[in-house]
């Protein structure tokens, strides 16, 4: 019976090695760790390198693009450029804050690229990894396997200086049979922490009408309206269910607030335009950063990269509007430059949209 026993575990291990092998995108990778004898799966790079270079190639910048908007933001008179983690800070007489938000999508690479050429120019920047990215890692039958290679990527952040976060994904790691989204979480940051990274803050991964909430929401006293927590697809929402205060998190960089009157109706009127939310949408956009049925933001401008040199410009000022679409980078800094005193503003940049 041993003999039968040890037989059928030995088939059994070389059928799951030839199946990551040819059925699937997957290798099992040896870890690095000296004198480790664990092996850890993990996605084919180069196959998921590919891809997202296919992906974005028509949306996505040179990097040399890249750093022309740096140099040209060092060159702003009278601005400060500070980490989000303090943004909401008070500016000195006749500044303006203005933040650098990276959201790490798909593209740590080119992030981590963007991070060392601001540390050149000793300019804040702050840096959210996706932890439900493939580049991250992945669910197995409820158990996640992050990618050898993230150790690498998070050593080089905490080397340049920049600010690093976590690009909530609390909602989508929920989707998950098996997975409590909210625990996943706050494994990845304590994980994160273990590494020496000093995470203050998170900004939230997708809208509302992707999930029915935002991700902002999860976290305690951030829920922008009291109603049934489901999603579209009627699944429970882990609505509130994170303390900032006992994870020591600082700040949420989504910068989403309640409105003082919300009307239920253009709400659900904007959730069921899932099709249409698109950051390549004019209407949308619009939509969403300006006249948002939902929330309000604590910032006063925000500035998108959606694609080819094309930026989108929104945000209100002692009673003045501002919305601009698909404008190039010149307009940016022309914007940027004629910003009042005292207003806070923050540059949304993928770095997948400047990794050409």
């Amino acid at each position: 019976m041993k003999r039968i026993i040890k037989f059928v575990k030995s088939v059994l291990k070389k059928f799951v090695k030839f199946a990551l092998k040819h059925f699937s995108s997957w290798k099992t990778v040896r870890a690095k760790n000296k004198g480790s004898g664990y092996t850890y799966t993990g996605r084919d790079m180069p196959d998921y390198f590919s891809q997202v270079r296919q992906n974005y190639h028509e949306l996505s910048n040179p990097f040399h693009y890249y750093q022309e908007l740096v140099e040209a933001l060092v060159r702003l008179d009278r601005f400060s450029i500070v980490p989000l983690v303090d943004l909401l800070s008070t500016p000195a007489d006749n500044q303006r804050l203005l933040g650098l938000r990276h959201d790490i999508d798909a593209d740590p690479i080119t992030a981590l690229r963007a991070a060392r050429h601001l540390a050149r120019y000793g300019v804040a920047g702050s840096f959210y990894l996706l932890h439900t990215a493939i580049y991250y890692g992945e669910f197995y039958n409820g158990v996640f396997v992050r990618n050898p290679l993230l150790l690498e990527w998070v050593r080089g952040f905490i080397v340049t200086g920049c600010e690093i976060g976590i690009h909530n994904d609390v909602l989508g790691a929920d989707l998950n049979p098996g997975v409590d989204g909210s625990e996943a979480f706050k494994t990845e940051l304590a994980w994160l922490r273990s590494l020496r990274a000093n995470i203050r803050g998170t900004v939230g991964h997708n809208s509302l009408p992707i999930y029915g909430a935002e991700n902002s929401e999860v976290f305690v006293g951030r829920k922008l309206w009291s109603r049934k927590e489901l999603s579209p697809k009627g699944n429970t929402l882990p609505l509130e269910s994170l303390s900032e205060r006992l994870l020591n998190l600082q700040y949420e960089g989504t910068f989403a607030r309640p409105k003082t009157k919300i009307n239920l109706l253009e709400v659900r009127a904007f959730i069921t335009e899932k099709e249409k939310a698109s950051v390549r949408s004019e209407h949308w956009m619009k939509k969403y950063l300006l006249d948002n049925p939902y929330c309000d933001w604590e910032t006063d401008y925000q500035f998108w990269l959606i694609g080819k040199n094309q930026w989108v410009a929104a945000g209100r000022f002692d009673g003045q509007t501002l919305f601009e679409f698909a404008i190039g980078i010149d307009r940016l800094i022309y914007l940027l430059n004629n910003l009042p005193e005292g207003s806070r503003s923050v540059l949304n940049i993928h770095p997948a949209y400047i990794r050409g």
